[in-house]
């Protein structure tokens, strides 16, 4: 997808299928804003969302090289524990969908325990007022008492993984950091947590 037209109706497909604004979000890997502008064409006050339209699925259907990236965020992590004096994790928590098989990967390698986190984004529709939360799936790791390392494909505004540490802490578990394939946002921490990337991308305007 190449243009606004193929992501538009991408986007149409996703919805007629019964995904919710906030799952075609991730799935097309964009906010939140740019999915229901795409499936309504409804804008905030801010006009049409800027954003930037990542495809990785070659590396994400390639399991070697879905490995090499996985097993370069675990060096990621190394250091960042490393540079912050901070404790082996025990558990690698990673963001549903696309960050479940780097996670997964991610905790072999550090000799961790695996934990699935379905975020609220993949409920969220704009419509609905009532309160949101995420959850741990249950056939995974729990994370009470754990120290734990956040994982996820890529970081558009920072709420994801910002719910996710939130989350993490109502559990009572101690998230130490998060990694990402790619950041959309130049993000450098979530809730005083450490968060770095593979690669960072941005959009450059004009100086006004």
């Amino acid at each position: 997808m190449r243009n606004v037209a193929e992501l538009m109706e991408k986007a149409h497909e996703l919805k007629e299928k019964g995904f919710t604004t906030g799952e075609i979000a991730d799935e097309l890997n964009i906010s939140r804003e740019t999915a229901l502008w795409l499936v309504t064409r409804k804008t905030t006050k801010k006009g049409v969302p800027k954003d930037i339209y990542i495809d990785w699925s070659v590396a994400g259907s390639n399991p070697a090289i879905l490995k090499h990236l996985s097993l370069a965020l675990a060096d990621l992590i190394r250091g960042i524990l490393d540079d912050n004096g901070l404790s082996k994790p025990d558990v690698i928590a990673g963001v549903a969908t696309s960050g479940i098989p780097i996670a997964t990967i991610i905790a072999e390698d550090m000799e961790a325990s695996l934990s699935i986190i379905r975020p609220k984004k993949h409920l969220w529709e704009p419509d609905v007022k009532r309160k949101l939360t995420g959850f741990i799936l249950s056939n995974f790791s729990g994370v009470k008492g754990k120290n734990v390392v956040i994982v996820d494909d890529i970081a558009t505004s920072g709420a994801t993984l910002r719910d996710a540490v939130e989350l993490l802490e109502d559990m009572g578990a101690n998230p130490l950091a998060a990694v990402v394939l790619i950041d959309k946002k130049g993000i450098k921490s979530i809730a005083g947590k450490p968060v770095k990337a593979l690669v960072s991308v941005g959009i450059v305007e004009d100086v006004k």
